[in-house]
């Protein structure tokens, strides 16, 4: 997915594409933990689904819980939840911005105007 430094940018409806992809591969990974969390809260605490997405979604992304947990089971979930949410919130946002960040470093790698030898002329060992 990603590419060589050597390699010129992307055109921009490449570049889009890969933003497309990355921000469905972030909205499906983000997707599964909200959900997983909306059960655990459901199940373990016995807040409506409503209530429980809310929690869910504040607690991976760092905010904390809205209900306070009472039970131990639903204590130690929320725990563990916000440990792994958190980890795997600012993971997805990391790997959404990969093309934005790769297309901005591949800039400042790119050989400016002929003040370089070709990479041909320096395996050739050219002198001139």
């Amino acid at each position: 997915m990603l590419k060589s430094p050597r390699h010129i940018h992307s055109p921009r409806l490449r570049f889009l594409y890969r933003i497309a992809l990355f921000l469905g591969g972030a909205v499906l990974v983000d997707g599964i933990a909200l959900i997983a969390g909306a059960v655990g809260f459901h199940y373990l605490e016995g807040l409506g689904w409503m209530d429980a997405c809310l929690n869910a979604s504040l607690v991976v992304t760092g905010n904390g819980p809205v209900d306070r947990p009472v039970t131990f089971g639903g204590k130690l979930f929320v725990t563990l939840y916000a440990i792994l949410g958190v980890i795997l919130f600012a993971a997805v946002i990391g790997a959404f911005l990969t093309p934005v960040f790769q297309r901005a470093l591949y800039g400042l790698h790119r050989p400016r105007g002929n003040s370089r030898k070709s990479d041909s002329d320096q395996a050739a060992g050219d002198d001139s």
